[in-house]
């Protein structure tokens, strides 16, 4: 019992013939197990007993019998409940005999009319009898004396019917007619639009959509499965989804311009479902607690010609749960709630409304990102990401994959509505994990959506996480003179290409194909196909190259060279950036100067045709160096060389070539820093009085920044250690005390568009005299263009000034002719770009001559060029002119810059009286500017930076 209950094995009847009639049924030894505990097999007498009232030994080591011999079987011993009906009649039975058994009652089973269409089974007659009673002190051998006699007997149809109606174990799935008959649902072949239409005809997606429909249609949207699950489920007391509101559901999706296809998807999976049922339903003779009254004496061995391998009139082997190793029964009821889940759950995207819709018609947050799921191809759905067109619900991942339902693990399940799941990131991002096993994606999100958007997000997607698989867009519209090898015309790619079949999704090593048409105004997609290898795009060999792998932002346009001739170039760069590429003529180019600010310093890559190349190119700044002489080394004993050591520091300063003219007479050398920065040259025979200025050319990338340096040399001072005087001498009779040179300036700081500052030097003074003469010089500059006004004058101003750092001197010299210096530094920093309003466009339009005009933001910029990061603000003013009740005034701004059309609106709602400049008040929506025409309207434009 603890094993379990049933026929264990053997007990095959088979039928002998002789002259075309019965002479014997021949049934094969075996073992089973009543529910009352009795073990059956079959046996021969081997020895008869020679005492009174002891039972003759058997043996069961035979491989069969062979019964021969019939007769009427009358149960007036024992009184079996089962073979008795209603009314108290025993039900027709006859017992079979071998040669040896029979006796003179029995007749030959040749004369048994229609032995063929009778069932056999086993039966444990078991009753007492009383014996003589107790005599004397000897009482052996005198109690009640226990009779079991296994017989095999012999019912028609309406015995065995009788019998199995009082068996609560037999019922069983299993025996339904055609219950295992598989279930398929049909494809829809899209080469049949071309074979029955022809080629010519312009298709749209209501053709697509009629196809999936009429299969649905054909086999009733799944009753059939509906129907058989539902009689699975009658006999394990499990209730089944409604068929006719899941019906409903389904014609709704079926509705829609796109999304389609998920109708057909989850009646797919609805059949994956019922056919994991049926392949465990014969493992499923499972019971914890048998019922005793099914067959506690008895048991049923089935037709005696039966023609079916699985007969509901012959007992099964009911085995207990310990040797339930699959959990198979657990199995089977988890599937049929998941089979229910799936239908209550299902789902489908109506981005027409904003919203995605369920059956019961109740709205829910649609996430309408695109995302790759890694899946795999199995027939069991449990190992598959679950699907969009799922709600996810707890209840519906407890029973999506069975090897989690006891488990915290079934919130590791992986799909596109991720809400529920682990917080864990393989589970978030599964895709930044090991996906070795992982043979689909599941590509969703992507219906509804404009087919640029969608191609260009699952190809990012696709390029980052180095996925397997290609991309193609088809159209319903005839595409001219195309070059884009990832677009091809439906028919054309239809007719050539066979074997396209929707599967949400693309095989590893496979074709992911979306198809878009025209809904509204916007061409999206609206159904999706794969194809399980790399098609269909030619073989053509991608080369792109470009005459340099670094630029100057500054430098000219660069042409590329494109293999094959036509092939379209595109930049690996995010869609609000510009990555430089301009066709001009029927030829690509490459234009720093349009390159957007933030890939400056970046490695840029390109595509052919949508195929990475390996072409690459850095767009670099200006060199920002700065060059100043560290020490000068004057020359001792006999020498003649002056060595100077210059300091070089910046951004990058070791990524370029500096070009120097030490000697101011255009001859150039060579020569780079070290690590640190530092370069050393002697100067041989240098005149302190001749000292020339050193001019560098800092070249990088086609960039080139001119530093010049002026009076940069220090002549090392003499140091008097110690004078003797004369007996008497005064040692400070008649010295002149030098001048105090003081330079400064009226901003060290300034931002362009400011070019200029004044330099002031009136504070220097002389203690003992007065100061004759001043001298402003430039030292160090990033160009050649700072001009000093009045250089001799003790204020002055400096023009010209661009970005970067300057160094001026001023020399003064007092009565006697010492002099001394100061510096002074000035900072100059690059401009920040500000807003302004311009009126752009003025027409009169509406009833009532209402006015609209439209101003724009933001000064004619060229690309590349834009605002600093910050918050612009416009100020609004209307002044009225009489007192009628003013229209809606509402200011419409858009942003330019780059060519793109973001817009944002802001709305006043007005009152103005006859005060000039009375404020509107601002609201959060609108649409352009309309006020009346007896209004006089003053715009002004003002910009904030926060």
């Amino acid at each position: 019992m603890l094993q379990g209950v049933g026929i264990v094995c053997g007990f095959k009847p088979e039928l002998t013939y002789s002259n075309k009639k019965i002479n014997s049924i021949k049934l094969s030894q075996g073992v089973a197990v009543t529910t009352d505990g009795d073990l059956l097999t079959l046996n021969n007498t081997s020895k008869v007993s020679e005492e009174l009232y002891v039972s003759d030994l058997k043996t069961i080591s035979i491989d069969s019998k062979e019964y021969t011999h019939f007769k009427k079987y009358d149960n007036f011993k024992v009184n079996y409940p089962p073979f008795y009906d209603e009314n108290g009649g025993q039900i027709e039975l006859w017992e079979l005999a071998t040669v040896q058994e029979a006796t003179s009652d029995f007749q030959p089973v040749a004369n048994f009319s229609n032995l063929e269409d009778q069932y056999l089974m086993l039966y444990l007659e078991s009753y007492e009898k009383e014996v003589k009673p107790c005599r004397g002190v000897d009482c052996d051998n005198h109690g009640i004396q226990q009779i079991r006699n296994l017989k095999v007997l012999v019912t028609n149809e309406q015995g065995v019917n009788y019998i199995l109606q009082k068996d609560r174990i037999q019922p069983h799935p299993l025996f339904i007619e055609d219950i295992l008959g598989s279930v398929k649902q049909e494809r829809v072949i899209l080469e049949r639009l071309i074979q029955e239409k022809g080629i010519e005809t312009r298709f749209s997606y209501a053709d697509l959509k009629n196809m999936y429909a009429d299969v649905l249609e054909r086999n009733g949207y799944g009753e059939l499965v509906f129907r058989k699950i539902y009689e699975i489920s009658k006999m394990f007391g499990l209730p089944v989804a409604d068929h006719l509101t899941f019906k409903s559901v389904l014609e709704e999706c079926l509705n829609l311009p796109f999304g389609f296809q998920y109708a057909y998807d989850v009646v797919k999976d609805l059949t994956a479902t019922y056919s994991e049922i049926i392949r465990l339903l014969p493992k499923t003779f499972t019971k914890c607690l048998p019922d005793f009254a099914s067959f506690p004496k008895h048991m049923m061995l089935g037709k005696l010609n039966s023609e079916t391998q699985l007969d509901s009139s012959r007992h099964q082997f009911y085995n207990s749960p310990v040797l339930d190793d699959e959990k198979a029964m657990q199995k089977v009821k988890t599937l049929i709630t998941r089979f229910n889940q799936q239908v209550q759950n299902f789902k489908y995207p109506n981005r027409l409304e904003g919203v995605e819709k369920i059956g019961n018609d109740q709205p829910i947050e649609a996430e309408s990102a695109i995302k790759i799921t890694p899946s795999q191809k199995s027939e069991f759905l449990g190992n598959k990401a679950i699907p969009l067109y799922y709600r996810i619900t707890d209840d519906f991942l407890k029973v999506w994959d069975f090897n989690k339902v006891r488990t915290p693990a079934f919130r590791n399940n992986v799909g596109y509505n991720s809400g529920l799941f682990s917080q864990e990131s393989y589970v978030r991002k599964p895709l930044g994990f090991n996906i070795d096993r992982a043979s689909f994606y599941n590509i969703e999100g992507h219906q509804g959506m404009h087919f640029q958007d969608a191609f260009d997000q699952i190809k990012k997607i696709r390029d980052e996480q180095q996925l397997g698989f290609d991309i193609m867009l088809l159209s319903f519209k005839e595409l001219l003179k195309n070059k884009d090898l990832s677009k091809a015309y439906f028919n054309e790619y239809i007719d050539k290409y066979s074997g396209l079949e929707h599967k949400h999704g693309v095989e590893k090593g496979g074709t992911f194909i979306m198809v878009y048409d025209h809904i509204g105004r916007d061409e999206v997609i609206v159904a999706d196909f794969s194809l399980p290898y790399i098609c269909c795009t030619p073989k053509v060999k991608i080369n792109l190259s470009l005459p340099d792998t670094t630029i100057c932002a500054k430098a000219e346009k660069i042409p590329f060279t494109v293999f094959p001739f036509n092939g379209i170039v595109t930049a690996n760069v995010d869609s609000d950036l510009n990555g430089g590429v301009e066709l001009v003529d029927g030829l690509y180019f490459f234009n720093p100067a349009s390159v957007s600010q933030e890939l400056h310093n970046q490695l840029i890559s390109f595509n052919v045709n949508g195929k990475p190349t390996d072409c690459t190119i850095t767009v670099i700044t200006e060199p920002q160096v700065r060059i100043v002489v560290e020490k000068v080394d004057i020359p001792e004993s006999d020498s003649t060389s002056t060595v100077v050591k210059f300091k070089i520091t910046g951004e990058h300063f070791m990524d370029y070539q500096y070009s120097w003219d030490f000697l101011d007479n255009g001859s150039q050398v060579i020569q780079n820093p070290d690590s640190k920065g530092f370069v050393t040259h002697a100067f041989n025979n240098l005149s302190p009085r001749k000292i020339p200025n050193i001019k560098v050319k800092v070249i990088g990338g086609g960039c080139e920044q001119n530093v010049s340096l002026e009076n940069w040399y220090v002549e090392t001072p003499i140091i008097i250690k110690g004078i003797v005087f004369e007996k008497g001498g005064d040692c400070c009779e008649g010295a002149n005390a030098a001048p105090i040179a003081q330079a400064s300036a009226s901003q060290t700081t300034i931002q362009l568009p400011t070019d200029s500052v004044m330099l002031i030097g009136s504070s220097s003074y002389d203690s003992d005299g007065t100061i004759v003469s001043y001298e402003w010089k430039k030292i160090t500059s990033p160009s050649l263009n700072a001009n000093i006004i009045s250089p001799n004058t003790a204020d002055t101003t400096v023009t010209g000034l661009v970005e970067g750092i300057y160094k001026f001197q001023l020399l003064v010299k007092d009565n006697n002719g010492t002099t001394a210096t100061d510096e002074v530094i000035i900072t100059v920093n690059k401009a920040d770009l500000i807003p302004t309003l311009t009126q752009t466009d003025n027409t009169t339009t509406g009833p009532g001559g209402t006015r609209q005009q439209i101003f724009k933001v933001g000064p004619n910029v060229s690309a590349g060029n834009k605002f600093q990061t910050g918050v612009y603000s416009v100020v609004l003013t209307v002044v009225a002119t009489s007192s009628d009740t003013p229209n809606t005034i509402a200011l419409k701004m858009r942003d330019l810059i780059n060519n793109t059309t973001r817009e944002q609106w802001n709305q006043f709602n007005s009152a103005p009286t006859n005060a000039s400049g009375y404020p509107p008040k601002a609201s959060a929506s609108g649409d352009l500017l309309t006020i009346s025409l007896n209004y006089q309207n003053q715009f002004f434009g003002s910009a904030s930076i926060s």
